[in-house]
């Protein structure tokens, strides 16, 4: 095979995720020609995607000794520093990777994540989001960064203007949908932004149907929470960066699993996923509404189980993959309680994560988690668990429906 036929196969590999079948492609490559710059930047990405940056690093390094000048791996060079280096560091390989290459729209996109994310300053990442943008006007992430940019600097109607272009290409878009309401709220338009929500109507709970083989729904709970903390997916260490779930346990993938009472669990669910879907009102209501005119005509699920100790809780969050998410409480520790002032351990809605400002306009609500009983909700709306002290666990399953 020629070098030219092996770069192409190698970026096909990559392309459709077999990343060890590209790093054997190009470790072929490297073996004839070891400083070939594009078998080291497609080395460098296989080994990124995998886990390995030091070895990224070296392909890299070895791709700018041969090409200083190449802009895959001044991109790559860039990325390696944003995730393990200083952020004066990679602010000055972004800056390399610009001046060489201002049409970079993701560059200018990422250098934005470093400014707002890693340099918590959220104002120096509004011009790289918007370059990103001038290149890209289309691309849906610099636009939701930028909105939740001008969010945190309290510039709400820019926010939100960006949000409506984004949401005039793609009426239900989960994010633009969840920063638009925030948005609403803050410029005191909480009706608008209350229908969108939908508490009762697209906000609903219901109780799980009893599961065959079970005296009652009290037996059924405790088999099902001891099949989630024994769970071989059970995870105690967790990417805080990734998941909103802070302290305690999570359970990925719960429902594949051949635990009867998991199983049993799941279909039970799934009889009330499709009441949800019968009791909602008719799209021709309200026929703009996001949540309503993207009714699903047929669903996957995705699942997790989160253990929750005292302390333990969700921040503020959404969920970007859904069209409706939910939760099905399985056991409350003794700090769950009906009069308790402080909601310890409840759901709540519509106060903002993401480290955006509450500025206390929002019409926020609070549901008691009870053993038994689902919360449903659409997957832009922002919820969040407030810690609880006391002991026990507070142990749930949550997921998203998405379309299939």
């Amino acid at each position: 095979m020629q070098i030219a036929d092996a770069l192409r196969l190698a970026i096909q590999h990559l392309n459709a995720g077999r990343t060890a079948e590209a790093a054997a492609v190009c470790a072929r490559i490297l073996e004839v020609q070891p400083a070939n710059p594009v078998a080291n930047a497609l080395a460098a990405r296989a080994a990124r995607r995998s886990g390995d940056p030091a070895r990224a690093r070296r392909h890299v390094d070895a791709a700018l000794a041969a090409a200083p000048d190449y802009p895959p791996a001044r991109d790559l060079d860039a990325q390696l520093a944003a995730d393990h280096e200083p952020v004066d560091v990679a602010e000055r390989a972004y800056r390399r990777l610009l001046t060489l290459d201002p049409s970079s729209w993701s560059g200018w996109y990422d250098y934005g994540n470093l400014r707002q994310v890693r340099a918590d300053d959220p104002a120096s990442s509004v011009a790289p989001y918007r370059r990103a943008l001038a290149v890209a006007p289309a691309e849906d992430r610099p636009a939701m960064n930028l909105a939740t940019a001008a969010l945190k600097l309290a510039d709400t109607t820019a926010a939100l203007a960006v949000c409506q272009g984004v949401l005039a290409r793609q009426p239900s878009h989960i994010r633009a949908n969840a920063l638009a309401v925030t948005g609403l709220y803050d410029l005191g338009r909480a009706e608008e932004a209350d229908r969108l929500v939908g508490w009762g109507s697209l906000i609903r709970t219901y109780e799980l149907p009893l599961p065959a083989g079970y005296p009652d729904i009290a037996a059924f709970n405790r088999a099902l929470a001891a099949a989630v903390r024994a769970h071989p997916n059970r995870r105690d260490d967790w990417d805080p960066t990734k998941r909103a779930i802070r302290g305690g346990a999570l359970v990925t993938d719960v429902l594949k699993h051949d635990d009867p009472a998991i199983q049993g669990f799941a279909r039970a669910l799934a009889v009330v996923l499709d009441r949800y879907v019968k009791d909602l009102p008719a799209p021709a209501t309200d026929p703009e509404h996001p949540h309503l005119r993207a009714i699903p005509a047929g669903y996957a699920l995705d699942a997790w189980g989160n253990i929750l100790g005292e302390g333990g809780h969700q921040s503020g969050h959404i969920h970007n993959l859904g069209w409706l998410s939910g939760v099905y409480y399985v056991e409350m520790p003794p700090a769950v309680q009906d009069d308790d002032p402080e909601r310890a351990g409840w759901i709540e809605f519509n106060r903002p994560g993401y480290g955006i400002p509450d500025t206390g306009r929002a019409t926020l609500r609070t549901l008691k988690p009870e053993t038994g009983v689902l919360a449903l909700f659409p997957s832009y709306v922002w919820h969040r668990t407030v810690p609880f002290t006391g002991g026990g666990e507070r142990i749930s399953i949550a997921f998203d429906l998405h379309p299939r």
